[in-house]
């Protein structure tokens, strides 16, 4: 049995040694795998690192990012994976936190003011010897990596997902090998601090004997020239993106007065190639499937709900779509909807990866409930936090705080947050707490209220502050201006409303956030016009 991560590396590269890994820097596997002695050589050598240290990588995506990740689990340390768009002080307090001892950053991103923590420049050319590599004894159960659920101006929970987990997500993307052959090209732009970027541009390629495209920008028109140029099998993307796609190909199918055509021609697929007029299909996908490259076999869509109309209508184009939900908690995919024919000739259509269950709990008359997770994909545990894991686990099952249904076919449907979580269109978590504890440091704001809204057609964090007398709206959004640049831009406040009034509270004097969007909705608030 593999005992951790760098045994799973060492069998798959060993075993596949000739094929290419890094496709932009046409590096096969053998590469991968001599680069990562190297970087663990330096890394034990001139930094002392050893199992049990917590070593961070604060970069954007390069092969460095990759062997770097698997260079530091092989010394049996944790990599604490940093998000480049936090705030430097937010990155101070998430190294502080975890103890760690060495940041493998790109020079753009260097922390000048952290006391006792060396900064290392990821992008460095090794030049130690592959053959003094000497892996640390880790076991399963050993932490591996560690994910802040937030930023640092409330109180976030630290995620460790052990060497198990990660092994067992390896294990589990096997089961999609009759979709996803090897020698595939993956797509990867999806940050890799971020745990999507690890389960789809780490460790399934890897596992599933692919190839990796990195792609550090994130500009649409790089993106099209790669699709053009390299022809990726694989896409991962997040619903956003998926969705500006979609809306690319009904307005262009629209300025070409073929859309009606396009319509019916996909809802009569299967009649029209049973008939014969299988070409008349492919006059209508082929212009999409060109768009990808040509070659794009799987669409996967992640760290937000992808809308079962999106799904459906990439599905109708011959693609087939992953549809992920899922946590840092649980290791990314909790549950797959991915419909595709299995090898015995059955349709599996969705799922969670082997050795994991999910459980509605407590459903309605309308079969929503609570979405609870348990299996080799779960943490252990948050970090040094007895309360958050006590209220988090229950009978072993976690608990995700998110609400959801499974249709006929086992597919989830995720129908929002149990708690206040604002989910970005981009994916991205907003967390009203740790807002309203940064804007309340501001004597002048007496409560605050941080929901979700949607402005202009875009999901928006919109905030309503009960303000001292005498503040004027202008005073407020200086102060919210200053507060912002401590947190990440997207986490920033710009839509809001003021009241000197009370805000509505419960029994125990906190803030009843449906009341007060009501109150906001009925006009009872000055807003801040931009």
């Amino acid at each position: 049995m593999i005992k951790n991560i760098y045994g799973m590396l060492h069998q798959v590269c060993t075993q596949n040694k000739d094929r290419i890994f890094f496709v932009r820097q046409n590096e096969t596997y053998a590469d991968l795998l001599r680069r990562v002695k190297q970087r663990a050589v330096l890394l034990a050598k001139k930094f002392g690192v050893k199992r049990g240290d917590t070593v961070a990588i604060l970069s954007g995506n390069t092969p460095d990012f990759i062997r770097s990740y698997f260079a530091i689990t092989s010394q049996g340390a944790r990599v604490l994976m940093l998000d480049t768009g936090l705030s430097t002080a937010e990155h101070v307090n998430m190294i502080r936190r975890t103890g760690c001892k060495l940041v493998l950053a790109q020079r753009e991103y260097f922390i000048n003011r952290c006391r006792g923590v060396k900064m290392f420049d990821i992008e460095n050319l090794d030049d130690t010897d592959a053959r003094e590599f000497k892996p640390a004894p880790a076991t399963r159960n050993d932490i591996a990596m560690l994910s802040f659920t937030s930023g640092s101006t409330g109180n976030p929970k630290v995620v460790g997902l052990t060497h198990d987990n990660i092994l067992s997500l390896g294990a589990g993307a096997l089961f999609y090998e009759p979709v996803i052959h090897p020698g595939y090209t993956f797509y990867g732009f999806l940050p890799l601090y971020h745990i999507y970027g690890v389960v789809i541009n780490i460790v399934a390629p890897l596992v599933l004997r692919g190839k990796l495209l990195l792609q550090p920008v994130l500009n649409p028109r790089e993106f099209l020239a790669d699709f053009k140029q390299y022809k990726p099998e694989v896409i991962p993307a997040v619903p956003r993106i998926w969705e500006t796609f979609y809306k690319r190909i009904i307005d262009t199918a629209k300025e070409k007065h073929v859309y009606t055509l396009m319509r019916v021609v996909l809802s009569m697929r299967h009649v029209l190639r049973a008939i014969g007029l299988g070409g008349l299909v492919r006059r209508v996908t082929q212009p999409v499937h060109d768009l990808f490259g040509g070659n794009t076999r799987v669409l996967v869509s992640a760290g937000a709900t992808l809308k079962p109309s999106i799904r459906k209508f990439y599905e109708r184009m011959g693609f087939v779509v992953g549809d992920c939900y899922g946590l840092t908690e649980t290791t990314g995919p909790a549950n797959f909807n991915f419909a595709f024919r299995k090898p015995d000739g059955s349709m599996h259509y969705a799922g969670p990866l082997p050795g994991n269950e999910i459980e509605i709990h407590n459903p309605d008359k309308h079969g929503v409930g609570e979405i609870w997770v348990r299996g080799n994909l779960v943490m252990p545990g948050y970090v040094d936090n007895q309360d958050a894991n006590s209220a988090a686990f229950e009978n072993g099952w976690f608990k995700t705080g998110d609400l959801g249904k499974l249709d006929k076919y086992g597919r989830l449907i995720v129908k929002g947050r149990k708690k206040q979580v604002i989910v970005l269109d981009s994916g991205k978590n907003v967390y009203p707490d740790e807002l309203e504890d940064l804007y309340l440091q501001n004597p002048e704001i007496l409560s605050a209220a941080v929901f979700e809204y949607v402005i202009d057609g875009k999901t928006v964090p919109f905030a309503v502050f009960q303000v001292a007398p005498g503040t004027p709206i202008t005073k407020v959004a200086t102060l919210l201006k200053a507060s912002n640049l401590k947190i990440a831009p997207y986490k920033w406040v710009r839509h809001f409303a003021i009241t000197t009034d009370e805000l509505p509270q419960t029994s125990a004097r906190k803030v009843k956030h449906f009341a007060v969007r009501e109150k906001l909705d009925r006009g009872e608030y000055t807003i801040m016009e931009r």
